[in-house]
């Protein structure tokens, strides 16, 4: 007689969650501010997509990897975005700047120009 009426489970491994951690960490680094490095964001959504796809016990981490993530390169495309307008308004005001002066050249060759402080000189 058997006081083991049904087999005895076996302790089961616990299913790997690497591509889990992996996203989120790399989406919490992506909001620390290296969302700068589209990468990072990016790494962080490929390795979510995957963790949640093969990993159904690791979802409670992939899911917040991959929000974190989008969320960083949302952040990085608007920070991209802001930096070619800023170049770009900056080279036209500067064309701007250099049109407006050109126009007034003339004004600078008077004779007497500068000659009430000539003792400067």
């Amino acid at each position: 007689m058997s006081y083991y009426p049904y087999p005895m489970n076996q302790p089961q491994r616990p299913e790997p969650t690497g591509l889990s951690v992996a996203s989120l960490v790399l989406g919490l680094v992506s909001m620390v501010g290296l969302f700068i490095i589209i990468l990072v964001p990016l790494a962080g959504v490929i390795t979510g997509h995957l963790a949640y796809r093969r990993e159904p016990a690791g979802r409670s981490l992939s899911l917040p990897g991959l929000i974190t993530s989008w969320v960083g390169v949302g952040l990085a495309l608007l920070c991209y975005a802001f930096f070619i307008w800023m170049f770009w308004a900056m080279s036209t005001t500067f064309f701007d700047f250099i049109e407006y002066y050109d126009d007034y050249e003339g004004y600078y060759q008077y004779e007497d120009y500068g000659a009430e402080y000539s003792f400067l000189t």
